[in-house]
Formats: C-alpha cells, structure tokens, sequence
C-alpha cells in the first residue's frame, strides 16, 4: 500500500471505503509515519515524513494530491534520523493551545516547534539527555491546562513542565510492575478529567491520573488484547461519543482468529469521560 492518510466515516464497519484519501507526489507523504495529529482548534492535519526529516500540515479537509500549507525541514530543525535506519521522526503530537508541535528525533529528544514554523527553521526547545530519561521511539503528549508534558518512553511515563528545555529531570514518572506501564505509538492526554490514557504490557490499554507518580495502577482498565487478540498500536479518543478507538496490526506475538492483518476497534468506554 502506498502511503496515504484516509478518513473513514465514524460508524463505518469492516470493508467500508474512506470517504476521502490524501495521497500523491505533492502530498510529500512517505513511508514509516506511525502517528499523526489533529489540531481541532485550527482545523489541521499533522504528519511526519521521516524520510524526508520533516514535519507537514495540511489543512483538515485536504483530499486527494494536495500539498501541506506548510512545511518544516532543513539543517536547522535538527530533526534527525529515519525509519527503520534508527526509528526516529515518525510520530508528532500537537498543542493547539499553546500553538506548538512535538516530534521525537535522534539522539533520544523531543524537538518543539512553533505550530506556524515554515522552512528551515530551528526548534523552540530540545528536551533531551541523560538525565531526561528518554529513549528509544518515544510518544509525546502535552496538558495544556495543567502544563504538563508526557513522554511515553520505554515502559515508563515521565512526565515533565510543558516548557522543559535541555537536559532536565523529570518531575515525576509512572513506570513499575504494579502500572504495568507500557509503549504504544501514540496515546492520548485527556486534560478535562486530568488522564493518561496509554498502553499496558500484554496488550491492555489504560487510563492513570495526571498526578500518579511511581508505581501506581490505572484507575482504569481495558483488556483490549483479551478481548480482540489484537497488541494495540496506537490510541484515539472521541469525547463527544465517549468512545476510544486503536488501531491494531497482527505481528508475531498477535495472531487474531480473524486472519485479518489491520485494524482499527472502536470501543464505548464512558467511564473516562
């Protein structure tokens, strides 16, 4: 399948067409993206493109081949790294609030940049370093209520001052046997009712408190593998429907009964709304 972002309507089941597909040369879509973001204040779609190294937004109902309004790429971004080269730059998360983007990138930092940044231009912050406790493919997330950055980081939520710069601690982590903390693509920060709702080892997805800290369990718990024999991949959350939707892919360790490789569940879960 060549790359493309397509939209699919909310009730759609198994086999329904996208409603509308963004694809083509002039999109600079590529390969490897495995997260991207939606800024519902703004009405703008936000992907990487890691092999180019670049960060582009496209306006929300962008359909078929339609370039990005704006693109961020060059020496001076300091975006680093490519999918499967070293697994970086291949998820961005948004801050509508605040008007920015995070972007994972090597060596082990989370890049920040001015939503409205175009070109060649250098990042706003650059959370990294040893004492950050960052590594590998990590996940970002921002409460901007509470000015609070998450990083799901190798088994571990740390969580930081949303303007952390450099080589700074943590203020807090969730991480431990008890959590059961784990990794996904992307998860989701839920800033009306102060949640973390992220992936848990075996395959679960849980929902933790803003303020847990060490190893604490979810408040909430959904067994998603038990429940679809899928590893959830990547996590979405619809507040006006109160549902949570993941997309879910067969690989070695998830072997649905199904046969079917790719997968997008959506379930009802109004606890945590």
């Amino acid at each position: 399948m060549h790359p493309q972002i397509a939209a699919f309507a909310r009730l759609a089941g198994a086999n329904t067409p996208p409603v509308r597909v963004l694809e083509g040369q002039k999109t600079l879509i590529s390969r490897t993206m495995h997260g991207f973001s939606y800024d519902p204040i703004h009405d703008e779609i936000v992907v990487t493109s890691p092999l180019a190294q670049a960060i582009l937004t496209f306006r929300g109902g962008a359909n078929g081949e339609e370039a990005p309004i704006r693109v961020i790429q060059g020496p001076h971004t300091q975006i680093q790294g490519d999918y499967p080269g070293t697994g970086a730059n291949d998820r961005v998360s948004v801050d509508p609030v605040n008007g920015e983007y995070y972007m994972f990138s090597t060596p082990n930092t989370i890049l920040v940049f001015d939503r409205l940044g175009n070109g060649d231009v250098a990042p706003k912050r650059a959370l990294g370093g040893s004492n950050t406790l960052i590594q590998g493919r990590a996940a970002s997330g921002v409460d901007p209520i509470r000015n609070l950055l998450f990083v799901n980081s190798r088994g571990r939520m740390l969580i930081f001052d949303r303007t952390a710069n450099g080589n700074v601690k943590p203020k807090a982590m969730i991480a431990g046997p008890k959590s059961g903390m784990g990794n996904v693509q992307t998860f989701q920060v839920y800033p009306p009712k102060g949640l973390v709702i992220a992936g848990g080892q075996g395959g679960f997805i849980g929902a933790w408190r803003e303020e847990d800290t060490g190893d604490v369990p979810p408040r909430f718990k959904l067994p998603a593998k038990e429940i679809t024999d899928y590893d959830p991949l990547s996590i979405a959350i619809d507040p006006a429907h109160r549902e949570l939707m993941f997309v879910a892919a067969a690989n070695a360790r998830s072997q649905p009964k199904s046969g079917i490789m790719n997968s997008i569940m959506t379930f009802s879960w109004p606890e945590i709304f």
